[in-house]
C-alpha cells in the first residue's frame, strides 16, 4: 500500500506541475506583463511561494515525514483560498485552446481526485502509524 501511496503522490505532483505550467503558458501567450498590475503581482508571488511549499510537502510525503502529513490539509485549503482570492483580484484571461481543454476537463479533476486519495490515505490508521 505504501507503493500505491507514493505513486499517487507522484501523479498528484505531476498534475500540479502541469497546472502551474499551463498558468505560465497562458500568461506568456496572452502577453501579460508582470509590471502591469503590481497589486495582483502579489497574488502571483504568493502562488509561487505556495507552489514551492506544495512540492516540498510532496517530498515529505514520499519520505513519510510527519511534517508532510501535518501540513497537507492546510496546503489543500490554502490552494483553494489562493485560487478564489486570485480570481477576485485579477480575473483570469484564458486562451481557450487545446491545452486549456486538457487542463480544465482532464488534469484539474484528476488533480483534485488524487488530492482526495492522498488525504484519505493519510487519515487511515495504517498510514498515520507510518508518519510517526
Amino acid at each position: 500500500m505504501s507503493n500505491t501511496f507514493k505513486n499517487v503522490v507522484l501523479v498528484k505532483s505531476f498534475l500540479f506541475l502541469l497546472i502551474v505550467l499551463w498558468g505560465g503558458y497562458n500568461t506568456t501567450s496572452l502577453g501579460i506583463k508582470s509590471g502591469d498590475n503590481l497589486i495582483t503581482d502579489l497574488g502571483n508571488l504568493l502562488f509561487m511561494v505556495f507552489s514551492v511549499f506544495y512540492l516540498l510537502n510532496a517530498f515529505f510525503l514520499l519520505k513519510f515525514k510527519s511534517l508532510g502529513s501535518r501540513t497537507y490539509l492546510p496546503l489543500i485549503l490554502l490552494f483553494i483560498v489562493l485560487g478564489f482570492i486570485s480570481e477576485v483580484l485579477n480575473p483570469m484571461q484564458i486562451n481557450r485552446d487545446y491545452f486549456y481543454l486538457i487542463i480544465f476537463y482532464v488534469v484539474s479533476p484528476l488533480f483534485f481526485i488524487t488530492q482526495g486519495m492522498v488525504l484519505s490515505m493519510l487519515i487511515s490508521k495504517s498510514f498515520r502509524e507510518k508518519f510517526q
